[in-house]
């Protein structure tokens, strides 16, 4: 029985670290797959779990959100119903009905942005 946190045990084939390990300035170890003391994390892809650059937040910034499995997802940008053509003028010149026609589907048109979240609601 030890009754320290850091011991070496079998002849120096297996050491216990319980507490915490510094290396210092100019220290070293070995014996990983990077070899060495130099360690590059790999870029995050599909396949590779790794580090990603992200833009500092901002107003154009989404959040993220990570998966039991460790992906990220962000957020799915809806798209907005379809909204029907506006009607032509034969020319310069617009009837009543023509403006209210116009006006109408502008209307849906912001409705159709508000209902899918592509903007602000009141």
């Amino acid at each position: 029985m030890y009754n320290c946190k850091n011991y070496t045990e079998q002849g120096g084939d297996v050491t216990h670290i319980g507490g915490k390990l510094i290396i210092d300035d100019g220290g070293s170890f070995e014996g990983y797959s990077g070899g060495g003391s130099s360690y590059t994390l790999p870029t995050a892809t599909a396949d590779v779990l790794g580090g990603v650059k992200a833009k500092a937040k901002d107003t154009e910034t989404e959040e993220v959100a990570v998966d039991e499995s460790g992906k990220l997802y962000v957020k799915a940008f809806p798209q907005a119903t379809h909204v029907a053509d506006a009607v032509e003028a034969a020319d310069e010149t617009v009837t009543k009905a023509e403006f209210d026609a116009l006006v109408g589907v502008v209307n849906n048109l912001l409705s159709a942005l508000e209902t899918s979240g592509a903007m602000a609601a009141e």
